[in-house]
C-alpha cells in the first residue's frame, strides 16, 4: 500500500515511535511518503530521502519556545502548510491511507480536500486529546472563545477521520464517551516500537547502594514535575534513593532552580540526550519513573514506557488517577509500582515498598520486556494499518 505521512515534526535521525512505524512499513514493502514541519528555513520546501522513504519539509517557526499565542497561531497554520508540501512533493502519487497523530488537531481542515483527491482511508493517531488536555493544566479555560474554537476543530477532526486509533481502553472509552458521533471509528492502537536485541548486560543486579530512579524525556506541565520535586526534597539527604533526570522542556528552568536552591545530594539533571547515551545511563538505574499531572481528566498514556520495557527496566508510575497505565503496569505486565500524583503518603509508602521488594525488580523488568514483544511491537501497528485499509477497500469496490 501507498502510505502518506503528515507529521507535526519529524528526522530521520531521531528516534521516536513515528520513525520506527514508518521504517517498519518501508520494510513490510510499502511505499511511505512523508509531509513534515520543521523549524530550519533551510529546509522549507526541500525533500529528503532515507532508506527509500521520501520526506518533503515545510517551515514553521519554532513554537516549543514561544508563547501562548505564537503557539496557538503557529498550530493553526500547520494544517495548510502540510498540505502545501503535500501538494509540492506527491500530488501526483497514489495514496491508500494518510496516516497522521494528535498533536496538532488543526489537520483537520486539510482532511477533506486530502480525501476528495486522493480518495484514500483517513487514520488519526490519537496521541493527544486536545483541547481538554489544556483545560485540564489550567492554560485555557473552558466555555472559553479559544476553547469553543479548539473544540469545534478537535470535533472536526474526528468526523473527518475515517478510523481513530487510540492509545489505550480507556482512550477509546473517553472519546467515545465526550464524542457519540464517532461511535463505531475507535479502535485500539497503541503506542509501538522496533524491538531491539536484549542487552547482555542487565544493568546492576547486586541490590547494594542507593535506588535509582531515571525520570527520561520531557520536562512540560503534563509532567507535574512540581510534584516530583516536591517529593524529592524530603529525601533530598537521604542514602536510600537517587533520582536523574534527563530531558529538557518548559520545565527544566525549575528543575535547575530546584538544584540550585536546595542542593540535593541525590538528585541530577542532565540534557536530552542520544539514544545510545541515554539507554547506557537507563542500564545502570533500578527504575524508570512515568509522571504525570494529577489534574488530568483525559487517559493519557505516555510512550516513556516503551523505553523502560525496552530495556527491562521496572516502573515507577506517579500518574493521576484517570489513566488506565496503571492496570497495564500492575495487573496486565506486572512490570512495577504505581502510586496517586498528589498523594505525599501514598508516594512515601510506594517508595519504601520498592525498598522492601527490591529483590523482585529484576522480575518486574523482564516482565515489562516481554510484554512490549507481546504487546507493542511495531509489528502491531503495521498490522492493523493493513487490516484497515483492506477493510476500506471491501467496503468501496
Amino acid at each position: 500500500m501507498n502510505v502518506l505521512c503528515l507529521f507535526q515534526i519529524f528526522d530521520f535521525s531521531s528516534s521516536t515511535i513515528y520513525l520506527d512505524l514508518v521504517n517498519e512499513l518501508k520494510d513490510r514493502g510499502h511505499k511511505v511518503m512523508i509531509s513534515a514541519c520543521t523549524s530550519d528555513p533551510g529546509k522549507d520546501g526541500k525533500k529528503e530521502e532515507s532508506k527509500g522513504i521520501e520526506c518533503g519539509f515545510v517551515y514553521v517557526p519554532d513554537q516549543f519556545n514561544a508563547g501562548k499565542i505564537k503557539k496557538g497561531l503557529i498550530q493553526l497554520s500547520i494544517g495548510k502548510k502540510l498540505l502545501r508540501g503535500v501538494k509540492m512533493h506527491f500530488w501526483d502519487e497514489k495514496v491508500d491511507i494518510i496516516i497522521y497523530p494528535t498533536p496538532p488537531v488543526t489537520l483537520a481542515g486539510i482532511l477533506k480536500p486530502l480525501k476528495s483527491h486522493y480518495g484514500a482511508l483517513n487514520y488519526l493517531m490519537l496521541k493527544d486529546i486536545f483541547p481538554q488536555n489544556a483545560v485540564d493544566l489550567k492554560m485555557m479555560r473552558e466555555g472559553s472563545i479559544l476553547h469553543k474554537v479548539f473544540r469545534s476543530i478537535e470535533g472536526k477532526l474526528y468526523r473527518d477521520s475515517d478510523v481513530i486509533g487510540c492509545m489505550s481502553e480507556g482512550n477509546i472509552s473517553y472519546i467515545n464517551e465526550h464524542n457519540p458521533s464517532v461511535s463505531g471509528k475507535t479502535e485500539l492502537f497503541p503506542n509501538t516500537v522496533k524491538i531491539i536485541e536484549e542487552t547482555k548486560d542487565p544493568g546492576k543486579e547486586d541490590n547494594k547502594g542507593p535506588l535509582h530512579f531515571i525520570f527520561g524525556g520531557n520536562l512540560g506541565k503534563p509532567q507535574g514535575i512540581d510534584f516530583l520535586l516536591e517529593m524529592i526534597k524530603e529525601y533530598k539527604n537521604s542514602d536510600k534513593f537517587c533520582f536523574t533526570f534527563i530531558g529538557s522542556g518548559t520545565e527544566e528552568g525549575r528543575v535547575r532552580n530546584f538544584i540550585e536552591r536546595e542542593k540535593p545530594d541525590n538528585l541530577m539533571l542532565i540534557d536530552k540526550l542520544p539514544r545510545r547515551e541515554y539507554e547506557e545511563l537507563l542500564k545502570d538505574a533500578d527504575l524508570g519513573i512515568i509522571s504525570l499531572s494529577p489534574d488530568f481528566t483525559i487517559p493519557n498514556f505516555p510512550s516513556r514506557l516503551l523505553s523502560y520495557m525496552q530495556l527491562s527496566k521496572p516502573v515507577l508510575a506517579v500518574t493521576d488517577r484517570v489513566t488506565d497505565i496503571r492496570t497495564v503496569i500492575e495487573k496486565e505486565a506486572k512490570c512495577g509500582y504505581w502510586c496517586p500524583s498528589g498523594d505525599k503518603e501514598e508516594f512515601r509508602k510506594t517508595l519504601e515498598k520498592i525498598l522492601s521488594e527490591r529483590q523482585l525488580l529484576t522480575e518486574y523488568g523482564a516482565n515489562g520486556r516481554r510484554y512490549l514483544k507481546e504487546c507493542y511491537n511495531v509489528e502491531r501497528s503495521v498490522n492493523i494499518l493493513e487490516r484497515a485499509v483492506s477493510e476500506y477497500e471491501r467496503r468501496n469496490i
